[in-house]
């Protein structure tokens, strides 16, 4: 038996439910409660007494040193908690296993002590605000509070994304009430079991149960009985949740993003753009563009040694590639019917006589590439579905991005130093929040402004005291002289 919730010790419950799975001739149940809305009163009201008896005493350095442990526990191969991830997530995801372990082992190491300690001075150059009144420059004294509870509300589409979140609010001092859900119930439990195992206390600020999306009731009273909400999802999941969350409290939302990638020709030379191709399919492939972070269109310069299309055929051949090294996640009906749809659709504007060309895997979904002669922009149907557009000059691309701003959040770019800064600010101008360097989209930093956001401040609240509060105060000092 797997629990797949987490909550404080003296939290119960007596009704359960349960998923299994049976992989290597053994058998697993996954088993989580079965709630109701005074369950979720109660864990609100223990997580909340215990973050005031402990968390909110404990200082910033300390809280960074927890949870240092925790993923210094996590970075050893041996760990139960992380074999036991690597064993039943690719059968909970269906994502491939090589990809799991490689993937967490990498996430897991933007969160140790170094890494966090720079994530909170970015934002707060006075991380001490957190625990006491600091001076500021200006005069008077300063300090940050967090909100007493948080609900969380996780996406499932990547395994251990969840504990970016948990981990910011712990850092702010808030007690954590973290919504799973079924496509991905277990990473943030197994990592909050390991905070248990370092500081239970801790850990007693800490709730992580799932349940199905759009329980109305469960949701309300979580939103409700938290100070602040969190949504990780689609835009069905953000727009479900908004209206619950009163006007007072703070609402901070995650919603559908498309990210893309620029090749500009000085990455495609002669000894260079073999890799180039690799660094492109790695943002493609990567959890099946699951992602917000994932590229879903390629705009590729002219001028290189190899065009564009020729580009398009090798991104193809990389992707037939890497399908036999790291298989593609199992597709429902409806996605693989998407997939087809928009293949069809390509196809068709080719007979056309537009300048389409369509490569595709054989017999199968498993990798799509549109190649475009003229410059645009499209999104794709994601599983390794991706638009390659030809473009005479990367400076012209923000004609064809500024009408899906709204949605567009990275951009992997591989140009020469020239150009990186001129480019990523003309993408600053239209609301891109991110750039990074090509194959290597997926992997963001700690310190990025999440959809071009601080992700401390905006659940920050503060106090200052005045110079004159202060200067009064010392009149009824009664050993003033």
């Amino acid at each position: 038996m797997v629990d797949i919730f987490n909550v404080p010790t003296n939290i119960r419950f007596t009704d359960f439910g349960e998923k299994v799975y049976h992989l290597d001739n053994e058998t697993y149940r996954l088993r989580y409660p079965i709630l109701k809305t005074s369950d979720i009163q109660k864990i609100i009201l223990e997580i909340k007494q215990n973050r005031l008896e402990y968390l909110s005493q404990l200082p910033i350095s300390n809280i960074i040193t927890i949870i240092d442990q925790a993923i210094t526990r996590w970075t050893d191969p041996s760990y139960p908690q992380r074999q036991l991830a690597l064993k039943l997530l690719p059968a909970i995801t269906d994502y491939d296993a090589e990809t799991i372990k490689l993937e967490i082992k990498r996430f897991i190491r933007l969160f140790r002590k170094k890494e966090l300690f720079r994530f909170v001075e970015n934002e707060l150059p006075q991380p001490a605000i957190l625990d006491d009144f600091h001076p500021q420059k200006s005069g008077g004294m300063v300090k940050a509070f967090g909100p007493e509870a948080t609900f969380h509300v996780f996406s499932g589409n990547i395994p251990g994304l969840q504990i970016w979140s948990l981990i910011m609010t712990t850092l702010v001092k808030s007690a954590s009430l973290g919504k799973t859900s079924f496509s991905e119930p277990l990473f943030p439990v197994l990592f909050t079991q390991t905070i248990a195992e370092i500081d239970p206390q801790l850990a007693n600020c800490m709730a992580i149960i799932p349940w199905h999306g759009g329980t109305v009731s469960l949701e309300r009273t979580a939103t409700e009985d938290t100070e602040a909400t969190i949504v990780y999802g689609s835009n069905k999941t953000v727009q479900s949740i908004r209206p619950l969350v009163p006007m007072s409290k703070i609402f901070l939302h995650y919603g559908y993003k498309i990210s893309f990638s620029m090749i500009g020709k000085e990455a495609l030379t002669a000894d260079l753009y073999t890799q180039t191709i690799k660094q492109a399919v790695e943002d493609v492939a990567i959890y099946d563009q699951q992602s917000c972070l994932s590229t879903q269109a390629i705009f590729v310069e002219n001028h290189g040694v190899i065009t564009p299309i020729m580009v398009a055929k090798m991104i193809a051949a990389e992707l037939a590639n890497y399908q036999t090294k790291r298989n593609r996640a199992s597709l429902t009906i409806e996605q693989s019917s998407a997939i087809n749809r928009e293949r069809t659709k390509y196809q068709l504007e080719n007979t056309n006589g537009v300048s389409v060309q369509v490569f595709t895997s054989t017999q199968n979904t498993d990798w799509t590439v549109v190649y475009h002669a003229s410059p645009g922009f499209s999104s794709s149907p994601l599983n390794r579905f991706v638009h390659v557009f030809q473009i005479d000059h990367l400076e012209d691309v923000n004609q064809y991005l500024k009408p899906y701003q709204v949605y567009l959040q990275s951009c992997a770019m591989a140009v020469s130093p020239t150009r990186l800064f001129t480019l990523a600010n003309q993408l600053g101008e239209i609301g891109i929040n991110r750039v990074s360097a090509l194959g290597e989209i997926t992997r963001a930093k700690p310190g990025w402004h999440h959809d071009g956001h601080f992700n401390l401040l905006d659940l920050l609240h503060f106090i200052d005291v005045e110079p004159n509060a202060e200067q009064m105060s010392e009149k009824y000092d009664p050993d003033v002289e």
